[in-house]
């Protein structure tokens, strides 16, 4: 338990607890948008959303590779 803790307490940790609520965020504002557009939010308007939030997610992707990257080096 205290291993979790630990990893959580991390950059690393802030990172993926950051990442997983903006993914939570997502999914609550896509469904509230399908509700509330008139006529739905359509393919269009869908595939931006989820292209555009992939391209978002895949900035925290990068930053922490870069983060484990940066952290081997020094350990070395």
């Amino acid at each position: 338990m205290s291993d979790l803790r630990d990893r959580l307490d991390s950059d690393l940790g802030v990172y993926l607890l950051s990442g997983a609520f903006s993914v939570l965020v997502f999914l609550i504002a896509l469904a509230g948008l399908a509700y509330l557009v008139p006529g739905g939010l359509g393919r269009r308007r869908l595939f931006g959303f989820v292209v555009g939030f992939l391209l978002f997610v895949a900035s925290y992707l990068a930053a922490m590779w870069i983060y484990r990257e940066i952290g081997s080096r020094e350990q070395t």
